[in-house]
């Protein structure tokens, strides 16, 4: 559950979903580019793979000024409203239809372990599947974008499996917890409330799905060589340690960006209601 709003049908909520979801996108990729493009050279780039984060930027300050910080910024932020859309559509309308049309005590209802509702997983792999076809080819081509490299239309799946993958273990944790806290407490009655709690939420669960996040873009960038096996991938980041490279610009960036997205959605959402939308 991604709002606090009253709900309408399936497929009022799935359509308003896809339209606030698209303004969520766009906010999260301009919010949060900068930080991302310092995390995908962290990773993907020889001349980066010793620096921190801090020195990172700093380098690219001097070699590019601030555009450098917005290389491969336009297939995000085109394919993030898309994909983002489809991605609140596909959950909201899931969510929605579990809600409005099984009974309070069925199974996908029930809260396990004190907090656990298994039509939020359920929601959720719906969403990450939806997102991760849409999502791919933008990935691959802001990667690509991001260290410099041609990208070209016959690869824009490469990397589909860690993408879905990745996206699954990404947002579970994060829309677990969101819908507990709408449900069990008043965190997400205020825009703060929704600000940090989301900042938090998100940014743990970016550093948790590192590893993941690493895979998936040494896989769409064809880094060490496009046929490279885990092994290798894992070889020519030094080790298992190095999926961690670039883990806390990416957990930050991941958790600003993500936070001034709800709020952005949250604001839609209301205006929908207000219009009588739903």
């Amino acid at each position: 559950m991604t709002h606090n709003e009253k709900r309408s049908s399936t497929v009022r909520e799935g359509q308003l979903a896809l339209l606030t979801g698209s303004i969520y996108g766009a906010v999260h990729t301009v919010t949060g580019h900068p930080l991302d493009t310092i995390k995908s050279k962290m990773q993907l780039q020889a001349k980066y793979s010793n620096l921190g984060a801090i020195a990172t930027a700093r380098d690219m300050f001097r070699e590019f000024g601030i555009r450098g910080f917005f290389h491969g910024c336009l297939p995000p932020l085109l394919g993030s409203a898309l994909y983002r859309g489809v991605m609140m559509s596909a959950y909201e309308a899931t969510f929605t239809y579990v809600e409005l049309n099984f009974e309070k005590d069925h199974p996908l209802k029930t809260e396990y372990f004190g907090f656990v509702r298994p039509v939020v997983p359920v929601s959720v792999t719906c969403a990450s599947f939806c997102r991760g076809l849409i999502e791919a080819p933008f990935e691959y081509a802001k990667v690509m974008g991001q260290t410099e490299q041609k990208w070209r239309v016959v690869h824009m799946f490469r990397g589909l499996h860690w993408q879905i993958m990745r996206t699954t273990v990404l947002l579970l944790p994060i829309f677990q917890a969101i819908d507990y806290l709408r449900r069990r407490t008043d965190a997400m009655k205020t825009l703060a409330g929704n600000f940090f709690v989301t900042f938090g939420v998100v940014g743990t669960s970016y550093a948790v799905s590192w590893p993941l996040e690493t895979m998936k873009n040494l896989a769409q960038s064809g880094i060490p060589h496009p046929n490279a096996t885990i092994a290798e991938r894992v070889a020519h980041m030094g080790g298992v340690g190095g999926l961690l490279r670039g883990i806390y610009p990416g957990a930050m960036g991941g958790g600003i960006r993500n936070a001034f997205g709800m709020i952005a959605m949250i604001f839609a959402q209301q205006y929908a209601s207000s219009l009588g939308l739903r």
